[in-house]
């Protein structure tokens, strides 16, 4: 028999469950007669968890024990394989024909890269939840009606905190950012999701200062947010970020004492854009850090250059326009880089050529500037 109440999956690997995510459950308890939270084994957008099954079902449990009309679903973790979205529809749109399916605005970028999603909007409803740093625009909009043949927007927004932010908060000895206090006691006894912490030993290795530390942080939870949205993978974009100023107290001369070998490009640029290229060589032959794209964002993170690559672009916007800037143009760059990565990539280097001291301003920044000037302009 089918049950004809309003009820909604809301799936996720949560991996760990954050605040943002108990806020929007308890939010959807509010307005749904039902709320199935269904923890998934393998996510086809996750290669893998930082949690066992076990774990994660405890830190739900913990979250949610106090918030009504909310029941955790084993199903994905029992199934075999990958957990398709569409499968689990199908799988509850047996017993409820009432059925809607929630996700956050940031998923609208990948959306054409779900499988199936049809059926699932066959036997549910998407619900889409605006996220802070994913606004609904006509862009999106204008996607969901080609993609969905059934979606409602929710009425209410989700909050800050992704597992990408708590695993940089984690690093910084900062876990009750974006978990529960119960949670964050969970995951410290475990010590879970601490892949970043080493970035503080590198940090006093290469004698960063406290303000730069609390930049370098802030810029990486800043960036996480724009890798999202230029689907560049998190992974890659957090260790670009946490890196990108480790050269910052480091002279060439220190360097080249730890063996660090430099071609002539260096004595050309003016002391304030150095860094970044003596970063990019630390990573390179001192931590052996070996993806190209990595090293290359470090490099070009203070100047920019044309055909930059969607990390490249990432790590130079989120260090550009991270929290802890206050200069009087950031916050029109931060509303340019809303509309999108590109807009606020050509605001960022324009604010550079206009702004920027001629004796300090680095060629390839003006060049960037006009590659993307004139795209935009035959676009």
């Amino acid at each position: 028999m089918s049950i004809t109440n309003k009820t909604i999956i809301f799936g996720g690997s949560f991996d760990p469950v954050t605040t943002a995510h108990v806020d929007l459950i308890a939010n959807l308890a509010r307005r749904f007669d039902k709320v199935i939270v269904t923890p998934c084994k393998l996510s086809p957008f996750k290669t893998k968890t930082g949690a066992s099954a076990d774990e994660r079902l405890d830190m739900l449990n913990i979250s949610l024990q106090n918030i009504e009309r909310v029941e955790i679903s084993t199903f994905e973790l029992e199934s075999d394989g990958v957990n398709y979205s569409y499968l689990t529809a199908e799988h509850f749109a047996k017993t409820y024909n009432k059925l809607y399916f929630a996700i956050g605005s940031e998923m609208i970028v990948e959306l054409e890269k779900w499988k199936e999603l049809d059926r699932l909007t066959a036997c549910a409803t998407l619900y889409v939840i605006p996220r802070p740093s994913f606004p609904i625009g006509e862009g999106e909009l204008k996607k969901l009606e080609k993609l969905c043949s059934r979606f409602e927007i929710a009425n209410f927004d989700g909050r800050e905190g992704s597992s990408s932010e708590v695993r940089i908060s984690i690093a910084m000895n900062e876990p009750n950012t974006f978990l529960t206090p119960e949670v964050a006691k969970y995951v410290t006894e475990k010590g879970l999701y601490s892949e970043y912490n080493y970035v503080n030993e590198l940090y006093k290795r290469f004698n960063m200062k406290e303000k730069r530390i609390k930049h370098s942080f802030s810029t990486a939870l800043c960036g996480v947010k724009l890798a999202k949205r230029a689907c560049v993978a998190t992974d890659k974009a957090i260790t670009a970020l946490l890196l990108h100023d480790i050269g910052k107290y480091v002279t060439k001369e220190e360097a080249e004492q730890m063996g660090v070998k430099f071609g002539s490009r260096i004595d050309g640029m003016p002391l304030p854009i150095r860094h970044a290229e003596i970063g990019a060589e630390i990573l390179s032959q001192l931590l052996g850090i070996k993806d190209e794209e990595i090293i290359e964002a470090v490099r070009w993170h203070t100047t920019g250059r044309p055909n930059m690559t969607p990390l490249e672009k990432v790590v130079y916007l989120a260090d550009y326009i991270e929290p802890l800037r206050d200069f009087p143009t950031v916050d029109y760059l931060r509303k340019e880089t809303e509309k999108s990565i590109d807009a606020g990539l050509l605001a960022s280097l324009e604010n550079s050529v206009k702004y920027v001291s001629p004796d300090e301003i680095y060629p390839v920044t003006q060049e960037a500037y006009e590659y993307y000037l004139h795209n935009k302009e035959n676009a």
